[in-house]
């Protein structure tokens, strides 16, 4: 680029590390980031604000503003004054009490383009172009839902699996929790293709699969169940899906061990008729041997998610669809599919974000702001960071296969950046950004619900109804909410509070001095490395109402 910028663009990667992108940069995995980095610059350190998640750290990039300020102070937003387990994800731009870098743009005529930026729907950009915004990736709902709560438009992803393909797991080195069984796979048989019309010659087997209309945003009526042929195609089979028992009906086909094209279908939901577009991969299929394992992505609605609200149908699925690839990983270790089908889905993932972004850049006249983020980094750590670490796992061989999968998802997301950066053409600025890095854990989470029952500041009693363990509000001094906050049971201010204003700092000095002096019972270690005061964490960006009384930071280690 020569001379000033005309236009800047920032990517957004949710977590990924400074090593990993420095090692693979180096290595030929991601050519267009080593480009970038050639030929302008790295800053290894930048500080974040505190707590490091997602919401509130990428709110900050947008605005500028410290949570404190836009009052995004977690990923999930609790409302001052009511009781501690009333928190929905904090993914609704109405919670932001600071301006958009795209508003302020706006008031100087600059027009912006923001796609699946976490916790900016509804949008709040008037000139500009914005797909999503409403979860971690397309077609993910997130907005006034409780914690580990996602609805997905138009279902989330499914397999389909006989008895006799789930005997064994898809990979030689199935994840830890991973089980042969695939949990909550559609147990399916391969019969005799009975009660079908316009049969082709030599069909011998047929197989009906019972729609799961799992995290369907609104309720699915139609349809409620597909149906599939299996054919004989050269050394092989080929498995055709059909709306019903007619091959007249027929959506699309594919060989095993390949996906289909990109696929198009409608459903009859409570909010209307909704269009999404699929792709589905028969894994397995030995239909003499009853085996068939077919797995079907999630119906990605192709409209409502947009500003303008007829962009969405504009954008082109050609190269990718909009995938809410949480459902990737998930399926993946669920044990539904193997390695290769996960890495092809996420590219999938990735190429549509590519997609629209050219897309929008190509059509989008007199663009001057362009802001994206992709999350797969995050979901990626979380899943392989301790299976890819020495020091929370002893396997050399275990590790290389996690290294390798972190490896091709990381070129992949490459691939990404470089058609975005390619289409944003010689003038543009490019800021690659993360909102937090990702450590492994080898020594496990804190126990901070024990260490306040330890201190006496936590009560609990047994729910005469449910027989479950929950907190006695009536004795309970203080409590933890959230990751890092920890909040007084304050009389007045608490729905059940118990304690008297007066006692307002001591019970606050209590849960510090708990919180620092707790030691692991094995290793005799503190993993508390500190506990602070909500006015002292003013120079961490934390401070405000939606703060906790004290807020905590734990040694590199622990999770």
């Amino acid at each position: 680029m020569a001379g000033k910028p005309k236009r800047a663009v920032v990517i957004g990667l949710d977590a990924p590390t400074v090593e990993d992108i420095e090692r693979f940069a180096n290595s030929g995995d991601m050519p267009n980031v080593r480009r970038l980095i050639e030929r302008g610059v790295i800053a290894e350190n930048c500080l974040v604000p505190h707590s490091t998640i997602t919401p509130p750290n990428w709110t900050t990039i947008a605005t500028g503003a410290w949570p404190g300020t836009h009052g995004i102070t977690c990923f999930h937003f609790h409302e001052p004054n009511k009781v501690h387990v009333e928190m929905e994800q904090a993914f609704d731009s109405r919670r932001c009490k600071a301006e958009f870098i795209w508003e302020a743009a706006e008031r100087v005529g600059a027009k912006s383009i923001i796609i699946n930026y976490p916790s900016t729907w509804p949008p709040r950009v008037r000139e500009g172009v914005q797909l999503f915004g409403m979860g971690l990736a397309p077609n993910e709902w997130r907005i006034g839902l409780p914690k580990y709560i996602i609805r997905v438009s138009v279902w989330g992803a499914q397999v389909f699996a006989t008895e006799e393909a789930l005997k064994e797991p898809l990979d030689k080195r199935p994840f830890p929790f991973m089980t042969a069984e695939a949990p909550e796979a559609t147990i399916v048989k391969v019969t005799r293709p009975e009660g079908w019309r316009n049969l082709p010659e030599g069909a011998e087997w047929a197989v009906e699969l019972p729609l799961w209309h799992r995290r369907a945003l609104h309720e699915v009526k139609e349809p409620k169940v597909l149906h599939a042929l299996i054919l004989k195609e050269g050394d092989g089979f080929k498995v055709v899906l059909c709306k019903e028992r007619d091959l007249k009906t027929k959506i699309g086909e594919a060989r095993a061990g390949e996906w289909s094209p990109i696929l198009r279908l409608s459903a009859d939901t409570s909010d209307g008729r909704k269009e999404g577009v699929f792709r589905f991969k028969p894994i397995e299929v030995y239909p003499q041997e009853g085996v068939l394992r077919l797995y079907l992505s999630p119906l990605c609605q192709v409209d409502g998610w947009s500003y303008p609200d007829h962009i969405a149908r504009e954008i082109p699925t050609t190269k990718g669809i909009p995938l809410p690839a949480s459902e990737t990983f998930e399926a993946f270790f669920r044990g539904w599919i193997d390695m290769e089908t996960f890495i092809e889905e996420v590219d999938l993932h990735h190429a549509w974000l590519a997609e629209a972004s050219s897309h929008l850049m190509r059509n989008v006249e007199g663009w001057r702001l362009f802001f994206m983020h992709a999350h797969c980094p995050d979901w990626m750590y979380h899943a392989l960071m301790k299976r890819s670490d020495p020091t929370c796992n002893p396997d050399e061989e275990d590790r290389k296969f996690a290294r390798e999968i972190i490896r091709r998802l990381y070129s992949s997301l490459d691939r990404m950046i470089g058609e975005i950066v390619g289409a944003a053409g010689e003038e543009a600025l490019v800021i690659i950004v993360s909102d937090h890095g990702a450590l492994p854990s080898p020594k496990g989470g804190v126990p901070f619900l024990q260490i306040l029952k330890e201190a006496g500041l936590l009560v609990t009693r047994e729910d005469p109804e449910t027989g479950e363990e929950v907190v006695d509000w009536s004795r309970t001094k203080a409590y933890w909410q959230r990751e890092v906050h920890f909040y007084v049971n304050l009389k007045g201010r608490e729905p059940q509070g118990i304690v008297d204003p007066k006692d307002y700092e001591r019970v606050r000095d209590e849960i510090i001095e708990a919180l620092m002096n707790w030691r692991d019972p094995k290793t005799g270690e503190r993993p508390v490395y500190l506990a602070l005061k909500r006015e002292d964490m003013r120079s961490w960006g934390a401070y405000g109402d939606e703060v906790g009384d004290v807020m905590v930071a734990v040694k590199p280690g622990w999770g």
